[in-house]
């Protein structure tokens, strides 16, 4: 029986080599024939026509480009696979029997591809009427196709049509802290690479490495089936996990937004960040762009490269210098009408009105009489500073501490590009006026590093976005951030009753901080109101406001830093507002700060009458599911067509939706109809723009002021709306 067993074995051994052995001569006998006789043996077609043309082709093949998320791991920026349409156009295009592989009827091929490239007929018939060429690509609605696209158009088994695997950089949140994200563009080998931002910054761990598909092919490009072909598999791009926080992101995107509408802002900026870890939850700028359109001339980062005369919000530091100097006496008195300054040397000293060179006044020449030091700081009196910097603290004293506290060099937040701002503090008046923040440059960042180190109890860490790098296929960590201490520039004691002083400037009636305070959370703050230097001088017409708060206000967690420049207009710009009051209260709600006896319902601040929902997915729905899924959404739905079926959808699903912002659907038949576009944002254009298809021309910048076609017009395909912003 064990002999008989073995004997099976060994047959059936001496079997499945006599199978390799054929299969492997079968495939030999095959490429011989290809390559000698011109026949293929598998399908015995005699390939004489177009194997003597043989050649070996490299296609290759794309890895994706690393993925940038968020805190919570939304996708910031990601590759997606697009497609690119060609036409074949030669009638010398024949497959391998003989069959035509071209574009015989061009105008049944037009009429096909219309509705599904969004192209007019006679369009297409531009293209595909071309003569002399082999083949065409149909233009720029031709390309980035949707793989769901592509599949419709294969499943017309349009002769003479094919398609060629691309990638393109999606930002599916927009104009998301795009100044601080950045873009990219495709190379030379259609390699996208990153142009600004982190995208450019981290290039070398988000590129990735292309693969490459080697086959033989015949003179059309049709792969020859049965001969040898080589696939090197491509690399992925590493992925980038952001510090940055959606809500919070939003939320200031949205302040911005509301800042813009109140007092018609030439420009917003703002950042977010945690005291104690030096995490950035937010940050960015207005006027902004969609990295995907970059339709904008200045792409400059306002957080961190503007580098601008903060104003009073430098005051902060002047006093901390004092107290922790040993010098500070905030019960001592000082005239607050108007500072004579003399000179002693080349140090500033207090004069009279006879014997003076320079004179100082407050803010719009307030006079409170004689005042403490205390009270100069929440009053915002320019003329306490110089009496502190007189009579006090010594300049020399005063620039050693705003070393200190970092100012007047770069932070080096991740190697992303940054002003080290400006210090004038050669002559007597500058050094003064350094004391009230005006004659000497900062940038945002640097005010947001050196206000943690105050609500941080004196302790400064270094601001980071980058918090993680992990490798895309098998997510090991090739980069963990971690908490940097830089030092500490005044002592505990000093943080706290400098945490006082600015809590004073909220929490009394008649601090210049009082119109900040919401009821849901205490906070801290100082504000600012700063000339802006322009072409030699001062315009005395246009400021920058600022305000810097801590939340909560007994111990503190978050710092908020914000500013806006505007025209000038007395008693207002730190009365109204609510923009920043909305921000407040949505970091609060994101840290679980707000008290347990927040009024949700209340009416009378703005931030608690915006609502938001989630967009959900509404793309192939009907409009009235669509209807019945945003029946909770208390903001502006603009519908464009008349078809019952959803076919686009702005904002798209998953993203936060505030009452303030408009929602736009595009239905599958009819025209458009022109909207009212008074005080929309670029960010509301382009989203028009994408959805409806119009073509959009744009002057200026700020928010919609006019428009060169009514609103309800019904919108013909080819009419170009115009807009001015102003």
């Amino acid at each position: 029986m064990k002999k008989n067993k073995l004997k099976r074995q060994n047959r059936l051994i001496k079997a499945s080599l006599i199978l390799v052995v054929l299969v492997f001569s079968l495939l030999f006998a095959n490429v011989c024939a290809a390559s000698i006789y011109h026949i293929h043996l598998r399908s015995n077609t005699d390939i004489s026509l177009y194997a003597l043309n043989a050649n070996t082709t490299k296609v290759t093949l794309y890895g994706a480009r690393g993925t940038i998320y968020d805190a919570k791991n939304n996708v910031i920026s990601q590759d997606i696979t697009t497609y690119k349409i060609y036409a074949i156009l030669s009638e010398d295009r024949k497959d391998a029997k003989g069959n035509p592989a071209y574009v015989a009827d061009t105008y049944a091929t037009a009429e096909a591809l219309s509705p599904l490239l969004r192209m007019s007929v006679e369009e297409l018939m531009v293209y595909l009427t071309k003569e002399n060429v082999y083949q065409v690509e149909l233009g720029s609605k031709g390309s980035n196709l949707s793989l769901e696209t592509k599949k419709a158009i294969e499943d017309l088994h349009l002769p003479g049509i094919g398609f060629i695997q691309t990638s393109s950089r999606d930002y599916p949140m927009g104009a998301f802290s795009s100044h601080i994200i950045g873009f990219t563009t495709k190379n030379d080998d259609n390699v996208q690479v990153g142009q600004m931002g982190l995208e450019a910054v981290f290039d070398d761990y988000l590129q990735s490495e292309n693969g490459y598909h080697t086959f033989q092919a015949d003179k059309y490009g049709n792969q020859l089936p049965g001969l040898a072909d080589t696939i090197v598999s491509p690399t992925n791009g590493a992925d980038l996990y952001l510090t940055l926080n959606k809500e919070i992101q939003e939320a200031l995107d949205q302040s911005f937004a509301m800042s813009m509408e109140k007092f018609n802002t030439t420009q917003v900026w703002g950042i977010v960040m945690e005291v104690d870890t030096g995490k950035i939850l937010a940050i960015g700028s207005y006027p902004t762009f969609d990295p995907a359109i970059r339709d904008i001339e200045d792409y400059q980062s306002l957080p961190l490269q503007y580098a601008y005369e903060p104003g009073s919000t430098m005051k902060t530091f002047t006093y901390a210098a004092a107290i922790d100097s040993g010098v500070y006496d905030g019960s001592a008195t000082f005239d607050s009408s108007v500072f004579y300054m003399s000179t002693n040397g080349n140090e500033p000293a207090k004069g009279n009105e006879n014997s003076y060179v320079e004179v100082l006044y407050n803010a719009s020449h307030r006079n409170w009489g004689w005042i403490d030091y205390d009270t100069g700081f929440r009053y915002s009196s320019n003329v306490g500073i110089a009496n502190l910097l007189t009579s006090r603290l010594s300049t020399e004293t005063f620039e050693a501490y705003l070393e200190k506290f970092g100012f007047f060099s770069k932070v080096n937040v991740d190697g992303l590009s940054e002003a080290a701002g400006y210090k004038n503090f050669r002559w007597p008046f500058e050094k003064l006026t350094l004391g009230y923040g005006q004659g000497s440059a900062v940038t945002a960042i640097q005010m947001v590093r050196a206000y943690a180190a105050i609500l941080n109890d004196g302790v400064m860490v270094q601001p980071y976005l980058v918090q993680a790098i992990k490798d895309h296929d098998t997510g090991e960590v090739l980069y963990q951030a971690e908490t940097t201490v830089l030092g500490q520039p005044v002592s505990t004691e000093t943080a706290l009753q400098m945490q006082k002083l600015m809590s004073d400037v909220v929490n009394t009636e008649d601090g210049t901080g009082r119109y900040y305070k919401i009821d849901e959370v205490d906070i801290i703050a100082k504000t600012g109101t700063a000339q802006v230097y322009r072409n030699g001088t001062y315009d005395n017409g246009i400021v920058i406001s600022s305000i810097a708060i801590g939340l909560p206000a007994d111990d503190p967690k978050i710092v908020i830093y914000y500013a806006f420049e505007s025209d000038y207009v007395y008693n207002e710009l730190h009365m109204q507002t609510e923009p920043v009051q909305y921000l407040i209260y949505r970091v609060a709600q994101q840290y679980s700060l707000l008290s347990s006896t927040a009024v949700e319902d209340s009416e009378d601040v703005m931030y608690r009458d915006i609502s938001k929902i989630t967009m959900p997915s509404l793309v192939n729905h009907t409009v009235g599911y669509a209807a019945s899924q945003l029946s909770g959404f208390d903001g502006k739905i603009i519908t464009l067509g008349s078809g019952n079926q959803i076919i686009r959808q702005y904002p798209q699903a998953g993203q936060t939706v505030l009452s303030s912002q408009i929602i736009i659907l595009k239905t599958d038949y009819g025209d458009n109809v022109m909207p009212d576009m008074y005080n929309w944002t670029i960010k509301e254009i382009n989203a028009f723009w994408q959805v409806s298809g119009q073509e959009i021309v744009v002057y200026g910048q700020g928010q919609v002021k006019s428009q060169n076609i009514p609103a309800a017009t019904i919108l013909k395909p080819e009419d170009v709306i115009e807009v001015v912003l102003e």
